[in-house]
């Protein structure tokens, strides 16, 4: 997965609210940090791979993506490809960041697949956030799966800046055709040499899934553990790592392994 970005789940070819609750909740929003930071490069270039692997088989995902600093924040065009089970889907993306007013920024997504064998159709996002008071960030957001029956999350999230460590929670509403969902999930991340560059961090996520298709409700639910590592070698290259585990209950608690690395040069 790229550096710096908010990473494509090797999950994202379900189609169940739970699924899409996972991709969302277990994968950090890129946000822009409070922490002190060297002026960002006018160019980025990142390089990623991922691996997925459960009872069913395994998926890998490749990513790669273009960063271009403008005077109203950042711009990412990003390009991913997904095997699994013998298929392969590709699917490009726009990511913007634009500054708005004091303390405020947004992030507009928008993905288009080639085929949507794995990806959705088409998926978008928004999400606002607002700096409040000394070190507080609050954001609303609002996910849209283009999959054959379109899933739409609702989101809410507080985070907080204490000198160099950042806690965030995000509490999410999925909802789709007879059936929905809801998760929350908490991050701590610690930046080790004081700047947006180099940081550790732990999440966990937790979500529920209800199926209101049948006369039954049919519930489940899912929870993922992870971390991640990101270091900046010097001013231009880059590595990111991260490990994730994830136990669906409505498998019979199988469970869900992740790895991801990826690698950029900036100029």
């Amino acid at each position: 997965m790229a550096v710096g970005r908010r990473p494509a789940s090797l999950a994202v070819s379900m189609a169940t609210p739970m699924a899409a609750l996972v991709m969302t909740c277990a994968t950090p929003v890129c946000a822009q940090d409070k922490v002190t930071s060297a002026p960002d490069p006018v160019w980025a270039l990142s390089l990623g791979a991922g691996r997925t692997t459960n009872a069913l088989g395994a998926a890998s995902e490749r990513s790669m993506s273009l960063r271009r600093s403008t005077e109203w924040g950042p711009v990412v065009a990003e390009g991913l490809q997904l095997h699994r089970l013998g298929q392969t889907d590709h699917a490009w993306a726009l990511d913007a960041y634009p500054r708005l007013w004091e303390k405020a920024y947004a992030n507009v997504r928008w993905q288009q697949a080639s085929q949507a064998l794995l990806y959705p159709g088409t998926s978008w996002r928004a999400e606002l956030y607002q700096g409040v008071g000394t070190g507080w960030e609050w954001s609303v957001s609002h996910d849209h799966l283009g999959f054959e029956s379109p899933v739409h999350i609702e989101g809410v999230a507080i985070g907080k800046y204490w000198g160099n460590f950042f806690v965030r929670w995000r509490h999410q509403q999925v909802h789709s055709k007879g059936a929905s969902g809801q998760g929350d999930r908490f991050l701590v991340r610690y930046y080790y040499q004081g700047d947006a560059d180099h940081y550790l961090e732990a999440n966990a996520s937790s979500g529920r899934s209800d199926d209101f298709v049948t006369t039954w409700v049919a519930a489940s639910r899912s929870d993922t553990r992870g971390m991640s590592w990101l270091h900046f070698f010097n001013k231009d290259w880059g590595l990111k790592a991260s490990l994730s585990e994830s136990k669906d209950a409505s498998r019979a608690g199988a469970r869900e392994r992740s790895a991801n690395v990826g690698l950029t040069r900036r100029w």
